[in-house]
């Protein structure tokens, strides 16, 4: 199936280019000593191990069974709030950590000064590596009109990432050109707490909707994609069975499986079944051309 292909390509893309950023981050904390590296140095390993999940999800939800006919598609918004979960607990974890730190230096002037290392040319590799993975996820999805799920939460896994490395290498150049001796002395000491504080502030919000969004799929909420929306209810239109008329038209989204439900109005003294199973047929292969796999229903209310 050509859009599990795409999604299951993206994600063995995204493990590799993952998989050599840890190496190098963990290199470069220990080298450093950085909580900051830390946060980033697990937050990317966290995207190997959920792309290896993510991966093995893709080429089995798809598959059918007899306890489970309509397949696994469920799988992939809990793989999404999983994912979600985790990455806020690191977040809000590396953040108190952190500010235990600052509050000691501030409270009880103890601390150590930050050592930078190699953190500057990391970061700008990492920035790169995490802005070209993000725009290969977002057109990947794109290519299958942003049909999956989990090629979502890895983008914005990936972009929380990019973000994450590009406040360390900004500060770490400002900790590396500001001399001693100056009022801002204590940046050198709680940096990495205003670093991460940062990096707390600017990306809670990428895994909150992430969390948000595969919520309302796990428990049947209504699609909210204008686009898909706009797209269906015009090609329901087609294939209106004779004698009814379209009363209105709900989508909704479990993973990359569409099913959608037709309301219809009986207007005429007879409605043939033949004629209802021919139209839901032609309408559901007309709408895998653009969403994959749907499943269409009609509905008298």
């Amino acid at each position: 199936m050509q859009h599990k292909r795409i999604e299951y390509k993206a994600l063995i893309v995204g493990i590799v280019v993952n998989v050599l950023m840890v190496i190098a981050g963990m290199v470069v904390f220990f080298i450093s000593g950085l909580k900051a590296m830390f946060l980033d140095a697990a937050f990317t390993a966290i995207s190997v191990l959920s792309g290896l999940v993510a991966a093995t999800l893709s080429s089995r939800t798809v598959r059918t069974t007899e306890r489970f006919p309509n397949g696994l598609f469920a799988l992939e918004p809990i793989y999404a709030i999983g994912k979600a979960m985790v990455t806020m607990s690191l977040l809000i974890f590396t953040l108190i950590d952190v500010t235990q730190v600052a509050y000691d230096y501030f409270v009880f002037g103890y601390g150590f000064p930050i050592s930078m290392g190699p953190v500057v040319i990391y970061e700008i590799a990492t920035v790169a590596s995490c802005a070209m993975l993000y725009v290969y996820y977002t057109r990947q999805n794109e290519l299958i009109n942003y049909s999956s799920t989990m090629l979502t939460a890895e983008s914005k896994s990936t972009f929380i990432d990019g973000m994450m490395s590009l406040g360390i290498g900004v500060v770490a150049i400002v900790l590396v050109l500001l001399p001693q001796g100056t009022p801002l002395d204590f940046l050198h000491y709680t940096g990495d707490f205003f670093i991460t504080l940062a990096i707390v502030v600017f990306t809670i919000r990428e895994p909150i909707e992430v969390l948000r969004d595969a919520f309302v799929e796990l428990v049947g909420g209504v699609h909210d994609n204008d686009d898909i929306n706009a797209f269906v209810e015009g090609r329901v239109q087609s294939y209106l069975p004779e004698g009814t008329e379209l009363d209105k038209v709900l989508v909704f989204k479990m993973g990359m499986s569409y099913s959608v439900e037709v309301y219809l109005t009986g207007v005429g003294p007879t409605i043939y079944v033949n004629d209802m199973v021919h139209c839901k047929k032609a309408l559901e292969e007309d709408l895998a051309s653009k969403l994959h796999l749907v499943d269409v229903d009609f509905v008298f209310d």
